[in-house]
């Protein structure tokens, strides 16, 4: 009876485990969801235009008009930190596509095939992870010029063998599978196996990482942008006004407090939905 009253005890935390689990699921999927409606329509959202210059009403502490504050150059910084969202957000989200993309069809293909192909582009990504990431991405956007994109493309030429070599790793621990083997033998192209029964089992490890990565790509954009690599001025983009306030940071604080304030927010989020994506894609979860 004692044994009976035990697992019953654990049924119950395991499934109040599980229920916390969802529900952080969603609460975190909807603030995810908050923050891409706010960058999407950031133009409309914005309480006065973000690039409008008044030096009478330069470096103004946060007050009932200006919520977070004025910059030097007198632009309410609440309409900037909303509209810099679009840009940081949507170009962590699309740095984050690229590099899931290219990298997992790179592992695909390595891992499926084999091979000396296989050997040669895996050495090729071993030269890649050998070099300091943000070193290595400063450099390239330092040979491509300042602006966003230059930045996005420069961060995903060093981070995709992350990617790449997490695919392989997954296709080789599956392509020998009993499933797979029945594919091939009823004449099944590489093709259909790879994208029909190969990735859809490969893709929970991929989810996460990507997930997780989203914060990441964001602090490593920021950091260019505030290193004049990234964004260019006027464009309201956090790092890059971080990077303009740092002056400032003694005299007034809120300038780089706001921009700094909403990259540790939307990073925290973005990290925290990653966790939970990653408990629940977890087989004892489902289990």
């Amino acid at each position: 009876m004692e044994i009976g009253l035990e697992k019953s005890v654990t049924v119950r935390k395991s499934k109040t485990r599980k229920d916390q689990t969802k529900l952080k699921l969603y609460v975190f999927s909807a603030l995810v969801v908050v923050l891409l409606v706010i960058a999407a329509f950031a133009s409309q959202l914005v309480p006065y235009d973000p690039y409008q210059q008044d030096l009478g009403k330069a470096l103004q502490a946060p007050n009932s008009n200006y919520l977070l504050g004025t910059d030097r150059y007198g632009r309410d910084l609440l309409s900037r930190v909303i509209m810099g969202a679009q840009a940081t957000i949507f170009s962590s989200l699309l740095l984050v596509c690229i590099i899931s993309v290219i990298g997992t069809g790179v592992g695909l293909f390595c891992g499926y095939k084999g091979g000396k192909i296989d050997s040669l582009i895996m050495r090729i990504s071993d030269v890649f992870l050998a070099f300091p990431g943000m070193v290595f991405a400063i450099a390239v956007a330092g040979v491509l010029g300042g602006g966003i994109m230059n930045a996005v493309l420069a961060l995903a030429c060093i981070s995709w063998p992350k990617f790449a070599r997490l695919a392989r790793g997954q296709v080789l621990s599956v392509k020998n599978m009993p499933y797979i083997s029945a594919s091939k033998l009823s004449g099944s192209r590489p093709a259909k196996i790879i994208f029909k029964h190969i990735l859809p089992n490969i893709m929970g490890p991929i989810l996460v990482t990507a997930t997780l990565d989203i914060g990441t790509m964001m602090m490593e954009l920021a950091g260019l942008s505030f290193l004049g690599l990234g964004a260019m001025p006027p464009i309201a983009e956090w790092g890059s006004m971080m990077s303009n306030g740092r002056s400032m940071l003694q005299t007034s604080p809120w300038v780089i407090l706001a921009p700094g304030g909403a990259i540790f927010i939307t990073v925290m989020v973005f990290n925290l939905l990653g966790d939970t994506v990653r408990d629940v894609l977890d087989p004892k979860f489902k289990k």
